[in-house]
């Protein structure tokens, strides 16, 4: 049974792929390249369990665990 953190986690990461996938389908639309490639690159790494790339590229560690920490207050 999963517990309280896992059920938020497992809501958060459904939540955020189905965001992921909106944002993709408009820059599709859109024709933007840059912002096709960087979801989909996103998407593929969160449906395989690893990290997101861009919050791995972008955020510094300190930043990384300060937004898990807002998260969870």
């Amino acid at each position: 049974m999963l517990s309280d953190s896992q059920k938020r986690s497992v809501s958060d990461y459904e939540q955020l792929l189905e965001g992921l996938k909106k944002v993709l389908s408009i820059a599709k639309a859109n024709g933007n390249t840059l912002f096709i490639d960087n979801i989909e690159r996103d998407i593929k790494a969160l449906e395989a369990g690893e990290e997101s790339p861009i919050i791995k590229e972008y955020l510094t560690p300190e930043e990384r665990v300060s937004n898990d920490s807002e998260k969870e207050n």
